[in-house]
């Protein structure tokens, strides 16, 4: 090859670098949470990421900011209505604040298993909730999940009675806030980030938590005790920017999707793992582990039928027969 041959081939591959850069920046995503990278949603969020990149041929690039780098929940979603952030995974709860139906999958106890929740969030209803999102700047694509929730406390909590007047720490939700005072306790609302430490102050004496999130966060150095009330079950909303989502051609779309959708079952198989064995984790941690019986669990649950029935004229009667049916 001549000199001139090559620098005119130099030229060509520079050129067509050039151009698949242009093209990657195009399609520049963040990807914003608050939870911490080697969670099962943590995991999953990077494995999206790597793969989008590598399915959608270098055309698109997400750029993943866990552990509340951006902000915290409430945050991170006006962040991707105003489109300076593209992609987040909030709790659903968290998503009540502009649309209040997306509350109802934290009611307590209206998921008796996890293949119960998969049936309502995979399905029709999870889809029409997830479409309330459209006009509100946001594209729901798919539910991720930190498992069910447990309570940890700095004293064994058995019954209902045990939970009389205690602090305990809440998302920032009047379905969840309504839920605690129906049980007698003191909910407190505390952003994620701040509850180690309002633990370990006594502003907060208990808090309610996936085992995932009680493993990070490492809330076996300031509670004693966990029970394994597996009260209420923990969603992740996937969410994009809508404006972000209309300005992808439709076969970026489809990759967007499709590898939402794969990491949505590699996230819960993922936190079905993880779950098998932190139990015995904590109790090496020199934590107490309690199981919720049957007598005191009915009495939760009948404790928590004025938390349904409140929510109903947010979500609708109907809304709610229609999941009691379906996880049945």
């Amino acid at each position: 090859m001549t000199r001139t041959a090559f620098h005119l081939a130099t030229i060509a591959v520079a050129g067509f670098a050039m151009t698949q850069a242009a093209a990657a920046a195009d399609f520049d995503w963040k990807f914003a949470h608050i939870v911490s990278p080697d969670t099962p949603s943590g995991k999953a969020a990077a494995k999206l990421a790597e793969l989008i990149e590598e399915r959608s041929g270098g055309r698109m690039s997400v750029e993943v900011f866990p552990s509340a780098q951006l902000g915290d929940d409430a945050q991170i979603i006006e962040q991707i209505q105003l489109d300076t952030v593209q992609m987040g995974i909030p709790p659903t709860a968290k998503l009540g604040n502009f649309e209040p139906r997306m509350q109802v999958f934290d009611l307590p106890f209206i998921f008796p298993t996890p293949e119960a929740a998969y049936t309502v969030l995979d399905g029709e209803i999870g889809r029409e909730l997830l479409d309330t999102l459209d006009e509100k700047g946001l594209k729901g694509l798919a539910y991720w999940e930190s498992g069910f929730k447990h309570l940890t406390a700095d004293h064994p909590i058995e019954s209902l009675a045990d939970l009389s007047g205690v602090k305990v720490r809440t998302m920032d939700s009047p379905l969840i806030i309504d839920q605690y005072r129906s049980w007698g306790a003191n909910p407190i609302p505390i952003a994620f980030a701040e509850v180690y430490n309002a633990l370990q102050t006594g502003v907060a004496n208990a808090q309610e938590n996936s085992l995932t999130s009680i493993d990070t966060m490492k809330f076996y150095e300031v509670q004693s005790d966990l029970t394994l009330s597996g009260h209420a079950y923990l969603p992740y909303a996937f969410i994009v920017s809508k404006q972000a989502w209309d300005g992808l051609p439709e076969d970026l779309q489809k990759v967007v999707q499709d590898t939402v959708t794969e990491m949505r079952d590699y996230n819960r198989q993922l936190t079905a793992d993880v779950d098998s064995k932190l139990v015995d984790k904590f109790e090496e941690k020199g934590m107490r582990v309690h199981e919720l019986g049957e007598d005191a669990r009915a009495k939760f649950v009948e404790a928590s039928r004025d938390v349904h029935e409140n929510f109903e004229s947010v979500v609708t009667p109907e809304l709610l027969q229609r999941i009691y049916e379906a996880t049945e």
